[in-house]
């Protein structure tokens, strides 16, 4: 079968970007343009590896992602997933270190110490413990961490900070970066293709023998990152309520960063428990995308990665999300301009009715002849910005269809939840028009089509839908899936969701002057 690049594929999707033809997208002749260029196989020990030839440059796009994120943590152990993306960059006995031997002593006493008083602080978190006995506490805690920044010094003295990072750069990496989100941790690169050997051999060693040094000082780096990111941001904060409100103790129910007061007690050996328990290879996706040859690569993979030993599946967070019999408020109090999300359960993204919800989110706020940014942003002035994201915060378990809106008056707040229910009741009832599902049919295969186009979005997704729908081929059957979508869907999507006894809001209280 003759392999089409993936600008020839761009250009198999431009009929049905363009909103102004008439012409049938033909789904058939897309899906076997991107076949014939893939070839995926299942190591021995569960990992699964997908290929893509592109020869339009000779560069190549690694996409390794882990079936791992803050919905696998216990709630006490919040934060660890992210955590674990920044340790995973340490190094490993080989990697980071100007010797390791000399080095392991410090480490260990390192782990030790750090242990003994991450020990302590959760003893003193108990009010019962006898005053006497709490200072004698406090006065070996003291000692410890003195003695623990002196190991650290020591260590640090062959510590080889971003080694890795380094080799790659020499190399002519572009992008080099991870991330961690509810339901996968993602590392990924774009580099030359003759550097295939380079990243397999790095990124294996990453999982194999990874050292988690520096582990207390890069504990005070995400505490600070929190601090940033969260704290001093009330808008972030309110998400973080939203979460809490509508998932309570459920999976999805704490933020990807960690809470505020237990991420600074995260231990090193529960984080690595955590690791060598949740990293394991039937969890893993490495999609590689670029001027390749597959048996070459596949060889060359299955020599490094194949390293790997299979383990059992792990058990899932047992807490369950449980439904709503009713609908829950909250509110932020913050000194901040007005901020709102207001939201409704709904089921994982392998549900039937997930493209038909997506369909219902675009209609509401992807432009600006979209019903709520048209209502809410143009019409009635009422907010600075609308946006719907019909899966929060994930997409593996049952989440929320959300619609975030920065009113510029707090007092407008039962103007913008009217002003919602409105026009999400025109379209339960009328349905949209040909014209809008046209036009929305088409933004979206305009904006998956620039992902595909390019060797890193291919990977990106082709990697996604394997890990988290089971099977890659389910992004191309989205097309269709999407092509199917009419009003009556529409229509019975909002009847089915929508509801009042489904939904959380939760708002942002100005501070009084």
């Amino acid at each position: 079968m003759r392999q089409l690049s993936l600008l020839s594929l761009f250009l198999l999707l431009a009929p049905l970007v363009a909103q102004d033809t008439a012409e049938k997208f033909d789904f058939d002749h897309f899906r076997a343009g991107i076949e014939g260029a893939i070839q995926r196989r299942t190591l021995a020990n569960g990992l699964r590896v997908i290929l893509m030839r592109n020869t339009a440059s000779p560069t190549i796009a690694c996409y390794l992602k882990i079936g791992v994120g803050s919905a696998n943590e216990p709630f006490d152990q919040s934060g660890t997933a992210h955590f674990l993306e920044h340790l995973l960059f340490k190094g490993t006995k080989t990697l980071g270190t100007t010797n390791y031997e000399k080095e392991k002593p410090y480490l260990e006493q390192i782990e030790a110490d750090g242990e003994r008083i991450d020990a302590i602080e959760r003893i003193l978190l108990d009010p019962l413990v006898p005053a006497g006995e709490r200072e004698k506490m406090l006065e070996k805690k003291k000692a410890l961490e003195a003695r623990l920044e002196r190991m650290e010094r020591a260590a640090k003295k062959y510590v080889i900070s971003e080694e890795d990072s380094q080799a790659y750069s020499l190399a002519g990496q572009v992008g080099y970066n991870a991330y961690t989100t509810t339901d996968v941790t993602n590392y990924q690169i774009k580099l030359p293709s003759h550097r295939l050997e380079m990243w397999a051999t790095l990124e294996s060693s990453r999982f194999i023998d990874p050292v988690l040094r520096e582990f207390y000082p890069e504990r005070k780096v995400i505490q600070e990152e929190r601090r940033m990111r969260y704290d001093s941001r009330p808008t972030a904060l309110l998400y973080e309520l939203y979460l809490k409100t509508a998932f309570g103790m459920s999976p999805y129910g704490k933020p990807v960063i960690g809470f505020k007061n237990s991420m600074h007690r995260l231990r090193m050996g529960e984080t690595r428990e955590f690791f060598e328990k949740n990293y394991i290879p039937s969890r893993m996706v490495i999609t590689i995308v670029g001027d390749l040859e597959f048996e070459n690569a596949f060889q060359i993979i299955e020599k490094y990665f194949g390293r790997l030993k299979a383990k059992n599946a792990p058990e899932f967070p047992p807490t369950e999300y449980e439904a709503q019999k009713g609908r829950r408020i909250a509110y932020l109090t913050a000194k901040n301009s007005p901020s709102m999300i207001t939201g409704w359960a709904r089921p994982a993204s392998t549900d039937d009715d997930d493209v038909a919800l997506e369909v219902v989110s675009r209609l509401l706020t992807d432009g600006q002849t979209s019903r709520l940014v048209k209502r809410l942003v143009i019409q009635d002035k009422l907010v600075g910005s609308v946006k719907v994201y019909s899966t929060t915060p994930g997409d593996k378990l049952a989440s929320q269809f959300a619609i975030f809106a920065d009113p510029f008056d707090a007092k407008s707040y039962p103007l913008v939840e009217k002003a919602i229910a409105e026009e999400i009741e025109r379209l339960r009832v009328e349905g949209p028009t040909q014209d809008e599902l046209k036009k929305i049919k088409s933004r979206y295969i305009a904006e998956v089509a620039r992902t595909l186009s390019q060797n890193a979005g291919m990977a990106d997704l082709l990697s996604y839908y394997e890990l988290l729908f089971g099977d890659y081929h389910k992004l191309f059957a989205s097309f269709e899936e999407l092509d199917k979508v009419d009003s009556a869907r529409v229509k019975s999507v909002i009847e089915k969701y929508i509801k009042e006894d489904k939904n959380t809001t939760v708002y942002l209280k100005q501070v009084a002057h």
